[in-house]
């Protein structure tokens, strides 16, 4: 038995309708997707996590003297690495340069957190293509193009590391105040020079220098951070293991401990 033209019809318009909604479906799917997979998930204005950072590392460069041709190559190649593998997901990124005038240097250059590159992640519940490039994008590009910023072109009067060591403590920990590890890395040759106090000429002798009128003015709080020295050999001669002994009671009286001691190379 034939079917009549107006079931046929019937027929048609339903599969139509079938197919539209079938169509919606797809694209509302597709953009919630989108949506989904594309958010920066719990993260705030700094890229950090919506509970806090989960940890701090704060960048110190001496930027007091010019670095030799090797020492910019290595500087640099150190930086890239720093930011890829150093700091985990999560965790706060402050920098600070370290002039000849503290007082010009007392605020962070970078303040960012590594919103993570994705790698590990699921595709099911992540975009990890996203992810990378806003990794790359938001935070891995612009604290490589400080490289410029923290270095110079010629030397300072001065290097005051003890008190730009407060500073760091004053304006990158406790400022911030993360739950979580503190990390210091310090990219300096160590060799502190004002008219107050100078590693380049007098005693090395910390005890002396820990109970005169200035180490107590410039002691300071780095409340229990890992503390890790990217050495900068400008001055080998001095650079002497009584030298790291001096920084290693320093660290020690400030809460902190030095847990490495890497020459950069040149």
């Amino acid at each position: 038995m034939r079917r009549s033209r107006a079931a046929a019809k019937r027929d048609t318009r339903n599969i139509a309708l079938a197919t539209f909604m079938l169509t919606a479906v797809a694209a509302i799917v597709a953009a919630a997707g989108y949506f989904y997979f594309n958010r920066s998930p719990g993260l705030d204005k700094r890229m950090c996590p919506a509970g806090g950072p989960l940890g701090q590392v704060v960048l110190l460069v001496d930027k007091t003297d010019p670095l030799s041709f090797t020492q910019k190559n290595a500087f640099t190649n150190f930086l890239d690495g720093l930011v890829v593998r150093g700091i985990p997901p999560g965790y706060l990124l402050t920098v600070f340069a370290l002039g000849g005038d503290y007082k010009e240097t007392a605020t962070p250059l970078f303040d960012l957190c590594n919103p993570g590159t994705g790698a590990g992640a699921s595709e099911l519940t992540s975009n990890r293509a996203h992810l990378k490039k806003h990794f790359d994008e938001q935070f891995r590009k612009p604290m490589l193009q400080l490289a410029d910023e923290l270095q110079t072109t010629q030397s300072a009067r001065y290097s005051p590391i003890f008190e730009m060591l407060q500073m760091t403590a004053i304006n990158g920990f406790r400022k911030e105040n993360v739950n979580g590890p503190h990390r210091l890395i310090i990219v300096s040759d160590m060799l502190h020079n004002t008219p107050e106090y100078s590693m380049y000429r007098g005693t090395l002798d910390f005890e002396s220098f820990h109970s005169s009128n200035y180490g107590r003015k410039i002691s300071t709080d780095l409340g229990g951070a890992d503390v890790e020295l990217q050495y900068l050999l400008t001055s080998p001669q001095l650079q002497t293991r009584r030298q790291l002994k001096f920084w290693e009671d320093y660290f020690a009286a400030s809460g902190g401990r030095i847990v490495a001691v890497r020459p950069l190379e040149g």
